[in-house]
């Protein structure tokens, strides 16, 4: 992963050369419908930040009878789902709304918080962003939350968990020779395991001696409705990667359309629209402030609205295309 030193001041605004080579889309341009056209099956990854249904980078998605909730890849209780958890949502649209088919709960960590220096570890990884951090050292718990381009987690959310295994969940780096890790996590997997760098993975075991003693893996996302996934909609930051268009979303492995031109969304916190056709197509990016509470507030729709209007707001930017 390269190592970046981002600015962690990102005003409402965004960066000034953001505005210069994506100008902002007027609301009458965009129309209502963020992912500008049908939505087929749509992918939702980001940060719960409502409730009453389940509000999700601008977007309103109901829960139903048919739902399935997991969490670390076990059934679990809607109960879980507040705000600040980290979810992986494969939704349809409904009579002009989003309905969730199955919504995975994938925190990025889970294990015990420790004091580092000045700062705060969770299995290794530096984490950032929850205040009160240093009455919980020493405690077990979960942090929700989005990766940073330097292997840091921003965290949204820190709760007292009973989990007795150890979690991480990200992307997957490194090799057998050069050794494994998610984040800032050493991984030690199971023997005989195959693994690909690149991969989302969500890794369960004990983080003990400066590694994550893995016992169980689960790769990728989105696993029951990959064949039908049309849209997607993904909040985070972009890191650097060799290959075409230059960037990927920070621990999270989506890989974008090679003609998308990304660099002025470097540096800033954003959630991306468009289509999916085995590659990311995002067509619109919001840029979003780093305060939970103005996010919360901006990305809320109005009642009975499926979407917010802040998606096609000031902040709303096309990505430009090669």
């Amino acid at each position: 992963m390269t190592q970046l030193t981002r600015r962690h001041t990102l005003g409402l605004l965004g960066a000034g050369a953001l505005g210069a080579c994506a100008p902002a889309i007027p609301s009458a341009q965009l129309g209502d419908d963020p992912f500008e056209g049908g939505i087929g099956g749509t992918g939702i990854v980001g940060l719960m930040t409502g409730s009453g249904s389940v509000l999700i980078n601008g977007l309103r998605v109901e829960v139903t009878s048919t739902t399935r909730v997991f969490a670390a890849n076990r059934r679990a209780n809607e109960s879980l789902l507040v705000p600040g958890r980290t979810l992986t949502m494969l939704a349809r649209a409904r009579l002009g709304r989003f309905e969730a088919q199955r919504i995975d709960i994938d925190d990025p960590l889970t294990g015990v918080l420790l004091r580092q220096g000045i700062g705060f570890t969770v299995n290794s990884t530096p984490v950032e962003g929850v205040a009160g951090l240093a009455a919980h050292a020493g405690d077990r718990v979960t942090i929700g939350g989005i990766w940073q381009e330097d292997g840091s987690v921003r965290a949204s959310l820190l709760q007292q968990s009973a989990e007795t295994d150890d979690v991480v969940a990200g992307v997957l780096e490194g090799s057998a020779g050069e050794g494994w890790r998610i984040g800032q996590t050493p991984l030690a997997p199971p023997r005989g395991r195959s693994l690909i760098s690149g991969q989302f993975v969500v890794a369960r075991g004990e983080f003990t001696h400066g590694r994550l003693q893995v016992t169980s893996l689960r790769f990728g996302r989105f696993r029951e409705g990959g064949n039908t996934l049309r849209q997607l909609s993904v909040e985070g930051y972009l890191e650097p990667v060799a290959s075409a268009p230059g960037f990927r979303l920070a621990g999270l492995g989506h890989s974008f359309d090679q003609r998308l031109q990304l660099g002025g969304f470097a540096n800033t916190r954003a959630v991306y629209f468009g289509p999916y056709t085995g590659r990311f197509v995002a067509r619109r990016a919001v840029l979003l402030p780093e305060m939970q509470g103005q996010r919360a507030s901006l990305l809320r729709p109005g009642d009975g609205r499926s979407s917010a209007d802040y998606l096609s707001g000031d902040q709303a930017r096309s990505v430009p295309t090669r």
